[in-house]
């Protein structure tokens, strides 16, 4: 696992308070009760800080699940090699 990678899906585990094991490109708001607005914009928000992104809000609604996330991470040349 890449060592961006592993730091998504910590951020993702930290901010949902769930384990990182169970963290997959499927996690998402529909099968994680933990997965609400207001985590959801903290999660955006740690993302930004930690990658040293900026989010268009287009991307912020547009981003349902892990995979989602990664790719979005990816469009602003985050490598997940």
């Amino acid at each position: 696992m890449s060592k961006n990678n592993e730091k998504l899906m910590d951020i993702i585990s930290r901010v949902l308070d769930i384990e990182v094991e169970t963290v997959t490109d499927e996690t998402s708001p529909e099968n994680t009760a933990s997965w609400d607005s207001y985590n959801a914009l903290l999660m955006v928000s740690e993302l930004e800080e930690v990658f040293n992104v900026q989010f268009s809000m287009e991307e912020v609604y547009a981003v349902t699940c892990v995979k989602n996330i990664r790719s979005a991470l990816v469009r602003h040349d985050v490598s997940f090699e």
